[in-house]
């Protein structure tokens, strides 16, 4: 089962996504995909930042919203964060909230993270993380 990160949830309408993610995404048993409403948090906040707010929110509501079933931040969540994030703030390898937050949900849930930033989910000890993006060639972004 898969806890999905929000930047493969945004492939979905991203302008050139990437196919190979999206691909993977679809044809994910449906019964394996969650999100935090940590994601639904970040993805509402991009697209209030932006001048077609409106129209990208109906977006992310038809297209991205119903992709997942979505896990909420409940009391075994935060102190799994509190937990997690003692922790790796002790080691002096602090991650943001937000994946904090996504790595104590995937923790509390038993899920693999997919997500393009396996960097930070690799601090977290024990943690089950999958990128489905292909690795990059050619020039570094």
């Amino acid at each position: 089962m898969y806890l999905i990160d929000t930047n493969v949830l945004s492939e979905v309408i991203r302008p050139r996504p990437n196919l190979a993610v999206v691909r993977t995404l679809l044809t994910t048993d449906p019964a394996l995909r969650f999100a935090s409403e940590i994601t639904r948090y970040e993805l509402r906040f991009g697209a209030m930042l932006r001048d077609d707010r409106g129209a990208l929110w109906a977006r992310i509501e038809q297209r991205i919203l119903p992709l997942v079933r979505w896990l909420p931040v409940n009391a075994a969540v935060v102190l799994a964060a509190a937990d997690l994030g003692t922790m790796l703030r002790r080691t002096g390898q602090p991650i943001e909230w937000s994946d904090l937050m996504l790595a104590a949900t995937a923790t509390a849930h038993d899920l693999t993270v997919v997500t393009r930033n396996v960097r930070h989910f690799q601090r977290v000890p024990n943690a089950q993380v999958e990128n489905w993006f292909p690795p990059e060639t050619g020039a570094s972004l």
